[in-house]
């Protein structure tokens, strides 16, 4: 099992190899790549160093892993490993948030930030009908047993903070749960602890990822091609145009309230790269981005299920 590799000698969640087999065999490969370097940094700044990792898409998905495998296998302490940030990343992990806390890591340790309409956020933890289900049982036996869709009607479940991040309308239409306009909203807000709590913000994701549903989606004939709704709510530029438009919004925002010119960000923006870069090497922090095409996706779970 998948689990084993990850966790040596713990059973503390579950992985099913069906989704994951391809993501972990190529996180390893990372992973080993990056061991030299990650462990130098670690003895050239000491308790200072830093290490953080981010990724979009599939991308999401091994800076989350290797991050965990660092940890886990005792590569960085958990003190020096800032939270994952993901955008646009499918959940991998049914238990994931147990696993977290048995790690005595905080829930915003994983920070997912997923487009207000992105498929690929959706592919695996949307509803699954009874008969999909049914489907997905005959073609891998590991799915009869598989706790997330007996339970839930999901392959796997959102880990750590969900973030939602809608764009103007001139990009994309502006989802009904949200309120109009661009933002940046945390399901749940503070931290949950009561069991009630807990099952408010999971009827709160569920409502979310299954609106609109993966197959609602996929129906629309506009949803394919280059210029489709699939490609324009997943796509890199389309996740960097959104938070521009956040943070200029928050900006304008804080300039009228303080009604003084934001001078630190004018000065940031005339220095030279030479410059900033010896700022950043203060600061001891290595930040790892994983970039990953989401079709790799797809052709990975294809040939999964052709293989059996």
């Amino acid at each position: 099992m998948v689990q084993r590799q990850l966790l040596p000698g713990r059973q503390t969640f579950y992985l099913n190899p069906l989704n994951l087999r391809g993501i972990y065999e190529a996180a390893k490969g990372i992973y080993q790549q990056m061991l030299p370097y990650v462990k130098f940094h670690l003895r050239s700044h000491g308790k200072s160093a830093r290490l953080q990792f981010t990724g979009h898409s599939l991308g999401g998905s091994l800076a989350l892993l290797v991050n965990l495998m660092l940890l886990i296998r005792g590569v960085a302490p958990a003190f020096s490993l800032l939270p994952v940030i993901s955008y646009g990343a499918p959940s991998i992990m049914c238990g994931g948030d147990y696993l977290v806390q048995k790690l005595k890591l905080p829930k915003s340790h994983v920070q997912s930030i997923t487009l207000h309409r992105d498929i690929v956020p959706r592919a695996f933890c949307c509803h699954y009908p009874e008969h999909v289900a049914s489907i997905l049982k005959l073609v891998n036996g590991n799915f009869r047993s598989h706790p997330c869709l007996a339970n839930q009607k999901l392959l796997y479940a959102p880990m750590g903070e969900v973030l939602i991040l809608q764009p103007d309308e001139k990009l994309s239409p502006h989802h009904h749960l949200l309120p109009p306009g661009s933002g940046l909203y945390l399901v749940g807000g503070q931290a949950v602890d009561s069991d009630t709590s807990s099952r408010v913000l999971q009827s709160a994701l569920s409502s979310f990822f299954n609106s609109p549903h993966p197959l609602e989606i996929l129906r629309d004939s506009g949803a394919y091609g280059p210029k489709g709704t699939v490609y324009r709510d997943h796509d890199v530029p389309s996740y960097l145009r959104s938070i521009r438009a956040v943070l200029s919004k928050e900006m304008r925002a804080e300039k009228q309230r303080r009604r003084w010119p934001i001078e630190a960000y004018d000065a940031l923006t005339k220095m030279d790269g030479r410059h900033v870069l010896r700022q950043l090497q203060k600061h001891a922090q290595l930040l790892v981005v994983f970039l990953l095409s989401a079709k790799l996706l797809l052709l990975g779970v294809l040939l999964v299920i052709r293989s059996k």
